[in-house]
């Protein structure tokens, strides 16, 4: 009776004790499963650990962590891919679909739940076939279901049940993500102040005409039709900066816009949404593609009606004017080329022109000022953006104009925002019968962000 009965408990600890070593290693070398959810592509896991925590992974900017349940186990999510293009589609029905997103991840946890609870039972069972091979069926199928049953116990006690999702409200970060609260934050307090400058810009617009024709009234323009040219540039995922490029071509009865690049930041298909605001404006937007601006954001400006001008000439309203897209804007690496690549850039477009010196250019427009700077002398107007900072001058007879950033340098211009007011510059052309266009003025305007504060230089030209 005695050895029987310990047989049988003998038989019990080495079911439990199998049990839990399927478990383990199940836990430690076969959970990771990879998902697809909408654009989203990532592994969960699991894995021992000594707090309970979720950890979600973003490579290559390191993780989010939080306290949601109870040790020993970790659940650990790693985003692997996103596909940018269904992230769009999904970001413009996000309303419509939030209850079908919250079932498909649900849907997904069950799944990873339930093979991690199958994996544990057929590791059981092979531990234990391992161990009594074939002679011992009950036992065998009594580890398989011993270890199904102590997951799912450690699972539901350690883990569901105790899950606090709140934890995620005051989450620990790592790497590049440890600026993530301080982003958080500074979303939260300027998107009603974005909004406001959107109102506010109206107003600021209609002053700065009014001191438009005070200035005329002092020193009128010459005499001939006027073309008026807006330019732009750096508006860098900005919407400001289109309500404030709305009111100015109103007020101002601008003719055409010229913008010379970095429209967005990363150029990815999502930033390109905002693209969709110059089918809106009333009259022809030139486009310059910056070092910001991926193949990507270019095609969607063409599909919404902008002039893209990558390298060539075209003639709007007698105005002949060449442009020069930055190198980067090939492909998406966003890096800055080296300064004599740009310099030589601009050589080698300069001396096809000057083999047949009746096609020069009006006006030459690029992103990069080193693009242009080979033009000094030879062009009248040379335009270009990419430094942030607006300045107006004269070399060698040109008139250089730098629009500084028209979007305030976007969400890094929000870390100093009294170093990076919105800023473009009105062009204005005289054209006279059989001669070309010339420019006799030009106005810069600065709005500071978050003050009242503007203004309006007008520069004439010598």
């Amino acid at each position: 009776m005695r050895t029987a009965k310990r047989g049988k408990v003998f038989a019990a600890g080495a079911v439990l004790l199998l049990a839990l070593l399927a478990i383990f290693f199940v836990v430690q070398f076969f959970s990771q499963t990879r998902y697809l959810v909408q654009a989203f592509e990532f592994n969960v896991e699991l894995s021992w650990s000594g707090r309970g925590n979720t950890v979600i992974f973003i490579p290559p900017f390191g993780e989010v962590r939080a306290a949601t349940h109870w040790r020993p186990l970790a659940l650990k999510i790693t985003l692997l891919n996103v596909d940018l293009d269904q992230l769009t589609a999904t970001l413009s029905s996000i309303n419509d679909d939030s209850l079908l997103l919250e079932s498909q991840i649900r849907e997904i946890l069950t799944r990873f739940l339930g093979r991690c609870t199958l994996l544990t039972v057929l590791g059981g069972a092979l531990l234990a076939l391992f161990i009594w091979r074939r002679h011992r069926l009950p036992q065998i199928l009594a580890t398989g279901l011993a270890s199904g049953a102590l997951f799912v116990g450690l699972i539901y006690t350690t883990l569901l049940h105790p899950y606090n999702i709140n934890a995620f409200n005051t989450p620990q970060y790592t790497g590049a993500l440890t600026a993530a609260p301080w982003v958080i934050d500074l979303v939260d307090d300027t998107v009603s102040t974005l909004k406001n400058l959107g109102v506010q810009m109206e107003t600021i617009t209609t002053k700065l005409y009014h001191l438009s024709e005070q200035l005329e009234k002092v020193r009128p323009s010459d005499d001939g039709h006027e073309l008026r040219v807006l330019h732009v540039s750096d508006i860098h995922n900005n919407p400001v900066a289109f309500d404030f490029i709305e009111k100015v071509v109103e007020t101002f009865q601008i003719d055409l816009i010229i913008d010379t690049g970095d429209l967005t930041d990363y150029g990815t298909p999502v930033e390109s949404e905002l693209v969709s605001r110059v089918a809106t404006l009333p009259v022809p937007y030139l486009f310059i593609p910056g070092n910001h601006d991926s193949p990507r954001v270019v095609q969607k400006l063409k599909e919404e009606g902008a002039l893209v001008l990558e390298q060539g000439t075209i003639e709007i309203e007698g105005l002949r004017i060449a442009g020069i897209a930055d190198l980067s804007s090939a492909d998406s690496t966003l890096a800055v080329a080296a300064e004599q690549e740009l310099k030589e850039a601009g050589r080698q477009v300069l001396a096809g022109f000057l083999e047949e010196p009746e096609r020069l250019p009006d006006l030459v427009a690029v992103h990069h000022p080193l693009v242009g700077e080979p033009f000094a002398g030879q062009v009248p107007v040379i335009l270009s953006g990419h430094t942030h900072r607006v300045q107006v001058g004269e070399e060698k007879g040109s008139f250089l104009v730098n629009a500084g950033s028209t979007g305030a340098a976007g969400i890094r211009g929000l870390q100093s925002p009294q170093d990076n007011p919105y800023s473009m510059v009105i062009l204005y052309f005289v054209r006279e019968e059989q001669e070309r266009p010339r420019l006799s003025m030009a106005d810069v305007i600065t709005v500071h962000q978050y003050q009242d504060v503007f203004s309006l230089q007008r520069h004439y030209r010598r």
